[in-house]
């Protein structure tokens, strides 16, 4: 969460102090802080803030599961047009589903790493950096490990594709489906009227 934080805040700053037009409230050389930097900073910020609640949300309300087969159902019309979606579908959930291990996998390598002297997020710029390579390598060593055993078993399980497969669950359109579009497409229309005014 400190990256988003710190990449919100240089977004922000850059949006307040380099825009241009409205009225001048303060100025030091190529800085300026005017109502259209504040406006334009203000939007960025809660662009970022609606983002990260709506992702948080989604995913502590719904299993990754159901995130990869609603959007197989959402992309079910381009099969027409030999899009593989069901691949897709089950990239996304492959990916959904390692994300924990994935984070459990980096804390338990910076716990090793602090045990052997190495100081997170501590020193200089380029001090964190070489910190962060002795996480990184193992890290991506572990990953290839995982998904070579994951291929290893689907291999093992005669996996051929999507052709023919079955669904636990079947999605179907229901109203509030088309309530939550028409809620979208009403915020973006006004979101896109304020930011045009």
């Amino acid at each position: 969460m400190r990256p988003l934080i710190w990449l919100i805040l240089f977004t922000v700053i850059l949006q307040v102090f380099f825009s241009r037009g409205g009225t001048v409230y303060w100025q030091f050389g190529p800085l300026s802080l005017t109502s259209s930097g504040v406006i334009n900073g203000s939007y960025v910020f809660c662009r970022f803030v609606l983002i990260i609640f709506m992702s948080t949300l989604l995913t502590l309300t719904t299993a990754p599961l159901e995130i990869a087969d609603a959007l197989e159902s959402l992309m079910s019309p381009l099969k027409k047009i030999k899009v593989p979606v069901y691949e897709i579908s089950l990239m996304l959930s492959i990916a959904l589903r390692f994300v924990p291990t994935l984070m459990d996998e980096t804390e338990k390598i910076m716990n090793a790493q602090r045990s052997r002297g190495v100081n997170f997020g501590e020193g200089s710029i380029m001090q964190q950096i070489k910190a962060v390579v002795p996480l990184l390598i193992p890290l991506f060593v572990s990953s290839f490990n995982r998904a070579e055993d994951l291929a290893t078993a689907m291999e093992a399980r005669g996996y051929r594709g999507g052709e023919g497969r079955t669904k636990y669950r079947v999605h179907f359109w229901r109203l509030k489906d088309t309530l939550a579009c028409v809620a979208f497409v009403f915020l973006t229309t006004i979101l896109l009227y304020l930011r045009n005014w």
